[in-house]
């Protein structure tokens, strides 16, 4: 689906919802025409009309990535800081931090997320390393002139170390990528996620005031309609409110396994192996941040308790 934003700013969200193995994108037309992301998945993409010169990759994650093949003459840019990710499979499963799944989840990891998931037909390649050529790399206030548009990239860290988002400056146009507004709150569970940054990087965004926001897996957000600053505020708060709650459990010592068996720990719907993973290696991050805060302490026996 293509949702006109102006006569020159084009959304192209999924057939379905916006999301995993799907995730929206955003179409500037002009000289050069910009693609942000590629994961709108290739029924999508058959209906868009004009050539793509530039695809701007806002991270390295699969639901952004997969339908870079769409568009073979395209330049592809990529954030300086996960450049590597897109060349070496190794450095790209460093990423992900699955050296931590027999910890964490007190078993061994038998499956790859591939093989959990069936992906669509109009999904090109299945879940892992996907080799793509970068043309340019991605620094904080880079920026891209279609004619009609300034793209400005904004390096907005935390969902992953090199996460963009784009402000459209003459539209006052603000794609926010994976900062989406999700109504489970901020993703942060990736070896190379860091929830410090990811605070900074919404709180960045709320002080822009975009008059229309555009996020990988929501619908837009318009200013007078919405308040946008004070969506991304309450979308981190659900974060905060979390790191609330394992502060308000550690009355005695716990181990690990028992606060991570709290309901509060992992909200997203879909319960499987790999939500599981996620939400701990989330709250691992907790943990280490109320640390470092002096707030809560650590016994050599491994229990976790308040000061």
């Amino acid at each position: 689906m293509i949702i006109s934003i102006n006569d020159h700013v084009q959304l192209i969200r999924p057939d379905g919802k916006a999301v995993f193995p799907y995730s929206n994108s955003l179409f500037i037309k002009g000289d050069p025409s910009v693609l942000i992301d590629a994961g709108a998945g290739g029924n999508a993409f058959s209906q868009l009309k004009e050539p793509v010169d530039i695809i701007l990759l806002s991270h390295n994650h699969y639901d952004h990535i997969h339908g870079v093949s769409f568009f073979p003459n395209a330049q592809v840019w990529a954030s300086r800081e996960e450049a590597p990710g897109y060349g070496d499979p190794i450095i790209h499963a460093s990423y992900n931090g699955f050296e931590h799944w027999e910890k964490l989840m007190g078993k061994p990891r038998t499956k790859r997320l591939a093989d959990t998931e069936v992906m669509p037909p109009d999904v090109p390649v299945r879940p892992g390393f996907i080799p793509i050529k970068l043309w340019g790399l991605i620094d904080e206030g880079s920026q891209w002139d279609t004619g009609r548009e300034r793209i400005i990239a904004l390096h907005t860290p935390g969902h992953s170390h090199g996460h963009c988002s784009f402000w459209l400056e003459r539209s006052n146009i603000l794609f926010s990528a994976d900062i989406d507004l999700s109504p489970y709150g901020p993703w942060y569970g990736a070896e190379n996620s860091d929830f410090d940054q990811f605070e900074l990087s919404i709180r960045r965004l709320a002080e822009i005031k975009p008059s229309i926001l555009s996020t990988s897996h929501r619908r837009l957000f318009y200013q007078g309609e919405d308040d946008i600053p004070g969506l991304f505020l309450d979308y981190l708060d659900i974060a905060l409110q979390k790191e609330h709650n394992i502060l308000e459990y550690l009355t005695q010592p716990r181990s690990f396994m028992e606060i991570a068996s709290q309901p509060f720990v992992n909200n997203h719907p879909s319960k499987t192996e790999y939500t599981e993973f996620w939400s701990r290696m989330m709250l691992r991050k907790h943990l280490q941040r109320l640390k470092k805060q002096g707030l809560i302490a650590e016994t050599g026996e491994g229990q976790w308790f308040r000061i």
